[in-house]
């Protein structure tokens, strides 16, 4: 028994060791792992005293591991994350040492700049109130009170606040312009200037003061005072290249370019390792038209960095906007090579494809481009600028509107949107569309334009003469203006009058067709035929470099003949006309019906088949013997003729064009035929035919909003063809547009109540 209690006692002994053992190992642990987070802190501290700020990041993340409550390693690991620029790890370290230490006015502070810049003013305001609770007189908390009080309007209170700044310390010289900016708003205008003076001779050589007093006589219109403060600073301060930068500015924009340029110059002289001062002075150049002097800035800049994306990207756009596509494709694809997302360049890529009419791969670019930078205004719009080239105008009006809605004064959106509710007949919306934009820009000529349109279109003569009429006096060289005149004219029967318009507009540019074409049919209209074909021949010689020119007014002067029966003449016309421009493709249409008209179209087939003989690869006659053919409605043998004329010549417009009408007319091949229309769309992409039957087969696809937009353009440029407004007509009887179908349907049976279509149009027309 004895033995059984010493054995008792010695287990007690040894366990009491034991948990003494333990208690003392746990203490001696705790001590250590103080020890190492202390050392951990103290590490971040030198690390971040020394600017290596990802290495303390390291250190104080290991100090915050051992202890997550360590408020003192996370108002470090916040301060390095500020450093850092992480925006949103630096905001959730304040909040977590807030939650921590809801005592701590040093996070409350932090976490109150946050919300402020985040313009949520009434957490701001709660925290930083709280600061203020404790230290009334802290002066960065009084400088974001004011701040909250002049976001929210509070005007008077900041100004009392920003009055108790300089109370309790008056060389806050920040507090200066900010007092001066809110006084200015309470149009306290000679109290602003005190506080501004104020901050200047508190400080003489503070470049900060002298600029808020100079943009504060800017603003007042004092260039003098503005020019003397600029020149003062750079007498202080001769080694800030920035001050230069900004006495050129204030030049330019007084339009004393020769000063601007000085001063820019003389920037690039105090720091002439510095590529900003060359790109600024780049864009003044470019600005002032100084092309060769732009690209010499833009290059030294390269020089100095030459792999400066922004620079390289700066000379491509450069080389783009002046018409060297080859220079801008360079640039271009050396930038994508190396950085194949980067955003501003793929904008540029779409925009170079856009001027090529490739708008399928342009969208793709420009839908690249928005997965990177959802929000862009720019790529939505050239979106829409490519969908709407495309011919789909519901999807190219998504683009637009969110553009507009992300940047609601974007004057080229608008202007497109407009232009487009033009095209479709919707007064009301295209109204809208120019008349905000006149709002932004009272003298812009393009929605002065759409404008006096939607009033033509009304029958609101009086108010279309007046805005026409502004467009001739604001810019008087430019013809446009007239000859919406002459249109109006001529459509009141006012002939006369529209005549003299044409006639002012042609003497201003002698080569433009469309006036060119309404004056000759004004004398064809009224039988003066010689005065015609006299017209026709002294443009002739106008045009004599351009054949695309020659060839449309050797198909009006065929067409005069035709007026006067001279088939003969009119034959000689249209084929004159195929010899400068075989894609013409009106005068393959003439010269087919000529024959018809005098049953010679077999001789012709065989004088057609004869040349081809002699020399298979012309694509002319076979593209003649395909529309011969497409009038006997022999379609097999027209389809082959135009197959074989694209054989030939894969970018033969006008056997394309054909053969995409033929294609989804007589075969019902929608698909292949819009590929074709489509070609020759991008061939011919203002040929009113091509127009036309890109139209058809939108309407056959039941897409008729494209429908519509491609028919109305060609009907603009070919009223009296009753096709073209039976195509018109019946797609805006599948819109729903039941007025406007009646208008046009009943117009194409005035005009010709024979045409293919006749009986279909006569049809819905009993059920409108």
């Amino acid at each position: 028994m004895k033995c059984l209690k010493q054995v008792f006692s010695l287990f007690l002994i040894i366990a009491f060791i034991a948990v003494c053992g333990c208690r003392e190992s746990e203490e001696e642990k705790k001590a250590a792992a103080e020890k190492e987070k202390v050392a951990y802190l103290e590490k971040g501290k030198a690390y971040f005293d020394k600017g290596e700020y990802k290495n303390a990041e390291i250190e104080l993340k290991n100090a915050v591991k051992i202890d997550p409550k360590y408020v003192a390693a996370r108002l470090k690991l916040g301060e390095t994350y500020l450093k850092l620029a992480k925006a949103e790890e630096t905001f959730m370290e304040y909040l977590r040492v807030e939650s921590l230490d809801p005592d701590n006015m040093d996070a409350k502070f932090k976490l109150a700049t946050f919300y402020f810049l985040g313009r949520e003013f009434e957490e701001a305001k709660k925290r930083v109130n709280a600061v203020l609770e404790k230290d009334q007189n802290h002066i960065d908390a009084l400088f974001l009170s004011a701040g909250i009080m002049e976001q929210e309007n509070k005007l008077a209170e900041a100004e009392s606040v920003f009055e108790k700044i300089l109370a309790l310390d008056s060389t806050q010289t920040k507090a200066y312009p900010a007092l001066a900016r809110v006084l200015e708003r309470q149009e306290k205008s000679d109290e602003a200037e005190i506080s501004l003076k104020k901050a200047v001779e508190l400080d003489p050589k503070s470049v900060k003061a002298r600029l808020a007093l100079f943009s504060f006589y800017v603003s007042k219109k004092k260039f003098d005072l503005a020019e003397a403060q600029v020149k003062k600073a750079i007498g202080m301060n001769p080694k800030d290249a920035r001050l230069h930068i900004v006495l050129g500015n204030f030049y330019f924009r007084q339009k004393s370019n020769e000063n601007a340029e000085t001063a820019y110059l003389k920037a690039i002289e105090t720091d002439p390792e510095n590529i900003k001062l060359y790109m600024v002075t780049g864009r003044f150049y470019d600005i002032t038209g100084k092309k060769d002097k732009t690209l010499s800035m833009y290059k030294k800049a390269l020089d100095l960095q030459p792999e400066d994306i922004g620079v390289k990207h700066t000379i491509a756009r450069f080389h783009f906007k002046n018409g060297n596509p080859d220079e801008a494709e360079k640039y271009v694809s050396e930038i994508l090579e190396k950085n194949p997302t980067y955003p501003p360049t793929l904008m540029l890529k779409g925009e170079q494809l856009v001027a090529k009419r490739n708008f399928d791969e342009s969208v793709k670019l420009f839908e690249q481009v928005l997965q990177e930078e959802p929000k862009s205004e720019r790529a939505h719009y050239f979106k829409g600028v490519s969908l709407f080239g495309k011919g789909d105008i519901r999807e190219a009006k998504i683009s637009l509107e969110e553009a507009v809605r992300l940047q609601p004064t974007y004057v080229q959106a608008k202007l497109l949107l407009g232009d487009i509710y033009l095209r479709e007949r919707n007064v009301d919306l295209a109204q809208k569309e120019s008349q905000e934009v006149l709002a932004l820009d009272p003298e812009n000529y393009q929605a002065r334009m759409i404008l006096g349109n939607t009033y033509m279109y009304q029958k609101k003569f009086d108010e279309a003469k007046a805005l026409f009429e502004s467009l001739t006096k604001t810019s008087p060289e430019n013809p446009a203006g007239y000859y919406r005149l002459g249109l109006l004219y001529r459509m009141q029967k006012d002939y006369g009058t529209a005549m003299t318009n044409f006639e002012k507009a042609i003497s201003i540019n002698p080569r433009l067709m469309d006036v060119f074409t309404n004056i000759v049919l004004l004398y064809a209209g009224d039988k003066k035929f010689d005065k015609a074909l006299r017209m026709c021949d002294q443009q002739l010689k106008r045009v004599s470099e351009s054949p695309a020119s020659m060839a449309i007014i050797y198909n009006i002067k065929g067409g005069i003949y035709l007026s006067q029966g001279k088939k003969a003449d009119a034959e000689k016309a249209f084929k004159k006309g195929l010899e400068k421009n075989p894609n013409l493709m009106r005068a393959y249409y003439a010269l087919a019906r000529i024959y018809l008209m005098d049953k010679k179209e077999d001789k012709a087939i065989e004088q057609y088949k004869v040349i081809l003989e002699k020399n298979p690869m012309q694509a002319g006659p076979h593209m003649l013997l395909g529309t011969i053919y497409d009038m006997q409605k022999k379609f097999d043998l027209s389809e082959k003729h135009y197959r074989k004329a694209l054989e030939i010549n894969p970018r033969f417009a006008p056997a394309a064009n054909n053969l995409a009408y033929l294609l989804a007319e007589h075969k019902n091949e929608l698909n292949v035929a819009l590929g074709f229309a489509r070609e020759a769309r991008k061939l011919l992409p203002n040929d009113p035919g091509v127009m036309d039957t890109l139209g058809w087969i939108y309407y056959k696809k039941e897409l008729y909003d494209g429908a519509i937009l491609e028919l109305e353009d060609s009907a603009k440029k070919l009223p009296e063809n009753a096709t073209v407004r039976y195509h018109l007509g019946m797609a805006y009887y599948k819109k729903g547009d039941k007025d406007r179908a009646r208008e046009e349907l009943k117009k194409a049976l005035e005009l010709n109540k024979n045409f293919e279509g006749a009986d279909e149009a006569k049809k819905v027309l009993s059920e409108l």
